[in-house]
């Protein structure tokens, strides 16, 4: 067996820990470049939504990438409409409109579940049976247009990281920081969420609000993107890949399953927490509509939008075969506020 075969999803759940540690250590020594660092190397065992995968998470330059087992007949895309969805998750009413539902609503009808079903399925990509090569896959998208260089501890102002990239940044940074003077001050200090200064630095507040990663920022379109990601010998996720990244190729539309209210009961909270759960490849993805995420093509997942307060129309943008209508021009430039793609390393001959 070589290493393409022992990394085929169906042979790699079979392997050995210790075979699965050889054909990691395969992987790093012949497809990642030897002038990247490699660190902190682990097995993990990862789930959503009863979908299982055990597999390795490593650092490459600081930043965390999980070891994707490839699928040579995954089938991705969407053909169902809303099956496997409650009727009351889209027979509702929403509690506001914004004009991005006006215009579906114009176009689709969005009354019966006829309307409903062509919305789902002309907002997905179509179904169809591809085959994915294994793939080292960032575990979380990045800003697009920024480089990363460190985290800054917003308790002790401390900064880990390239200190030759922070320096020249420090002080505009530190200065979206008022000085908290009391003890009740600090109980109501909110962190910003995202601070930026175009062409010079884009900070993105942690899920636990303890710390910001720090990115340099230049702004560039998708072919500077491309060429940039080809200089430093990584690859951008065609549509075909994120969707098995995201999904697993299961055949459902939501990742985390069929709930899609979230309020303050225990169940909203409970899918809440699901929403926001790394996948079954250890991978986190949008939980909200903050952002796009990029391919390496015109088509555009998740969605930069507002909520309306309509279960499945909200979380659509989240589905696992969701595809923008939203189209990104080739030298359209792109703010890191709204824009986020993910670099990968794909397993494949030559």
């Amino acid at each position: 067996m070589n290493i393409f075969e022992a990394l085929e999803s169906t042979q790699w759940k079979n392997l050995s820990l210790e075979l699965k540690t050889q054909v990691m250590n395969q992987v790093l020594k012949y497809f990642v470049s030897p002038l990247k660092k490699i660190s902190d190397v682990t097995y993990q065992q990862f789930e959503l939504d009863g979908v299982k995968c055990g597999s390795f998470e490593c650092s490459i330059d600081g930043e965390r990438f999980v070891l994707v087992p490839g699928n040579q007949a995954a089938i991705l895309g969407w053909g169902s409409g809303t099956q496997g969805i409650a009727r009351n998750l889209w027979d509702q009413t929403p509690t506001q409109e914004n004009e991005a539902y006006r215009k579906i609503k114009s176009s689709y009808g969005l009354k019966t579940a006829e309307d409903w079903e062509i919305f789902v399925n002309e907002s997905t990509s179509p179904l169809r049976k591809r085959n994915v090569a294994p793939m080292l896959v960032q575990k979380r998208a990045q800003p697009v247009g920024t480089t990363y260089i460190g985290d800054l501890d917003i308790i002790t102002g401390e900064f880990s990281g390239r200190l030759e990239d922070f320096s020249p940044i420090k002080q505009s940074l530190l200065s979206y920081f008022k000085q908290v003077q009391t003890f009740e001050e600090s109980l109501q200090f909110v962190p910003p969420q995202e601070i930026f200064e175009k062409n010079k630095f884009y900070a993105l507040l942690s899920e636990k609000n303890e710390k910001y990663a720090v990115y340099r920022h230049e702004t560039c379109h998708l072919n500077q993107l491309q060429k940039k990601m080809d200089d430093q010998l990584f690859d951008l996720l065609t549509e075909d890949q994120w969707e098995y990244a995201i999904s697993g190729a299961t055949r459902k539309l939501f990742r985390w399953g069929g709930e899609l209210e979230e309020d303050d009961s225990y169940y909203g909270k409970q899918t809440r927490q699901k929403i926001g759960q790394a996948n079954m490849f250890g991978l986190y993805f949008a939980s909200d509509l903050s952002y796009w995420e990029l391919t390496d093509s015109m088509y555009l997942k998740s969605e930069k939008s507002e909520k309306i307060g309509h279960p499945l129309f909200d979380h659509l943008p989240l589905a696992s075969y969701y595809r923008s209508r939203k189209n990104l021009a080739k030298e359209e430039l792109m703010d890191p506020c709204d824009f986020r793609f993910r670099k990968a390393i794909v397993i494949q001959y030559g």
